[in-house]
C-alpha cells in the first residue's frame, strides 16, 4: 500500500522517515520529495509498505503524531493522480492543450514563418546593394 506524509520536519531525510515506520511493519520504497533547485526537503513524502495490514496500522498510528512543537504528521493512503486525456499527469487539470489556447503559447511556428517567405515588406533598407564582380 501506497502511503502519503505531510508536514514532516525539513530536517527529515529517508532514514528519519524509515524510523518512523519500521516500528510498524516492512518497507519497500520511501520517496522524500525534495526541491529540485535547492535539494532540500518540501516535507513530504510518499511510503510503500507491501502488507495493507501494517500499512493500515502504521497510518492509525502515526496520523496526528506531534513531531516538532508547531506541526503534527499528516498521514493516510496515497491517492493515484487523476490522468489527463493526453495519458500523462497534469498539474492543473481545468487548463486546456497549449495548441488551442488563444494568446501565448500553441503553435508558434504558424505565426513565426507565415511571412518569412516574402521578398519585400516595404521597409526602407537604405541604397540597394549591387553585386560586385
Amino acid at each position: 500500500m501506497k502511503i502519503f506524509v505531510a508536514n514532516l520536519p525539513t530536517e527529515y531525510d529517508e532514514m528519519g522517515i524509515a524510523t518512523l515506520f519500521i516500528t510498524y511493519g516492512e518497507i519497500s520504497t520511501i520517496n522524500l520529495v525534495t526541491d529540485r533547485q535547492t535539494g532540500r526537503s518540501k516535507g513530504f513524502a510518499f511510503i510503500e509498505m507491501p502488507n495493507d495490514e501494517e500499512a493500515l496500522n502504521a497510518i492509525s498510528h502515526l496520523d496526528k503524531m506531534q513531531l516538532t512543537y508547531n506541526k503534527q504528521l499528516a498521514v493516510s493512503q496515497a491517492q493515484d493522480k487523476p490522468k489527463t486525456s493526453t495519458g500523462g499527469y497534469s498539474r492543473n487539470p481545468s487548463r486546456g492543450g497549449g495548441a488551442q489556447r488563444s494568446g501565448y503559447g500553441g503553435n508558434r511556428t504558424n505565426a513565426y514563418n507565415k511571412d518569412h517567405n516574402r521578398q519585400d515588406r516595404g521597409y526602407n533598407r537604405g541604397p540597394d546593394r549591387e553585386k560586385k564582380d
